[in-house]
């Protein structure tokens, strides 16, 4: 699929090792505390968040292939509890790249959860990274444990895939959020594995008025951002595809549409032309923003949307 030879092509350098690769993927950096017992592990890939249970420690996400040791490194600076389960927010290789790992330095004791659509590609495999096993899949919602080791998962529809699962760990108020929520810009819209520009602000703004008690929100790639960035974010993804349909309809094309955006101040964090620090590798919100219109404007027109993983930013700047 030309779905998996794109995303290969992104992650393949990482193969090797976990560091700064050819690609200019960000290595490992140094395990972070984010409230209660989640803590949050940077680079290599996808965020690996990190819960500590009262037997066993939980991963989200594994990052590339060959991260398990240096995962494990990290998680032992703050507890040595076993890896009893990972849930994998989607599937996408810089977020299960390293599951088999895990799983085999653990001796197999290691339950994979998986929203079903992500299950599915997990276990088809493809590309040079082959399949990953899934023991529980949940359609819609799935809650896992009581009191302090409580985690509920939620599945509200398509966006960067039709598979993104959103993970709450109620008694840290805090949600995992993955990929549909990556670096505070609007997301990556990956058409092979089911997203859909379109289906995104309704999906997101389901999560948004039914998950309940949540101040952090740890985002797919980046940092962990506060409930009032999650709601401005989806306002801006909102608008985004409101501001596409209008145009669209007038004749216009997603560039007009895009000017259109820009002329309201509380969006400029979405249209920011700075480098996000870790994404040196990739484009600024600006460009995304764009490439996220053009992706509606193929939706609307009923084209067969494309995945589009960058544009050019002709005033580019560094953080």
């Amino acid at each position: 699929m030309k779905r998996i030879a794109v995303l290969g092509a992104i992650v393949v350098s990482g193969l090797a090792a976990v560091g700064v690769t050819a690609q200019g993927l960000p290595g490992i950096t140094e395990i972070e505390h984010v409230n209660g017992q989640v803590y949050k592990i940077f680079g290599a890939g996808g965020n690996t968040v990190v819960f500590v249970r009262e037997n066993d420690v939980v991963l989200i996400d594994t990052k590339l292939p060959n991260s398990g040791e240096a995962i494990l490194a990290e998680v032992r600076r703050v507890t040595d509890k076993p890896i009893g389960m990972i849930i994998n927010t989607h599937s996408h290789p810089d977020h299960i790249g390293s599951n088999n790992q895990m799983k085999e330095m653990a001796g197999g004791n290691v339950t994979v959860v998986a929203q079903a659509n992500t299950a599915r590609r997990m276990m088809a495999g493809g590309g040079p990274f082959g399949p990953s096993h899934v023991d529980t899949e949940f359609t819609n919602s799935l809650t896992l444990g009581e009191g302090a080791d409580q985690i509920v998962l939620h599945y509200f529809g398509a966006g960067h895939t039709d598979g993104d699962a959103f993970v709450v760990f109620p008694a840290a108020r805090t949600m995992m959020a993955g990929d549909i929520y990556a670096w505070h810009m609007s997301p990556l819209i990956d058409p092979g594995s089911g997203g859909s520009m379109l289906a995104l602000p309704t999906t997101l703004t389901r999560a948004l008025y039914s998950v309940k008690g949540v101040d952090h929100v740890i985002q797919g790639h980046g940092g962990v951002s506060t409930w009032a960035e999650f709601r401005s974010f989806v306002q801006f993804n909102r608008a985004l595809v409101a501001q596409a349909e209008a145009t669209a309809q007038a004749g216009g094309t997603p560039e007009d549409a895009l000017a259109a955006l820009q002329r309201a101040p509380s969006f400029a964090i979405f249209l920011d032309h700075q480098l996000k620090p870790g994404l040196e590798y990739g484009g600024t919100p600006w460009s995304r923003a764009l490439i996220n219109l053009r992706v509606a404007f193929q939706e609307l027109r009923g084209e067969e949307p494309q995945l589009i993983m960058g544009i050019q930013d002709p005033n580019q700047h560094q953080h």
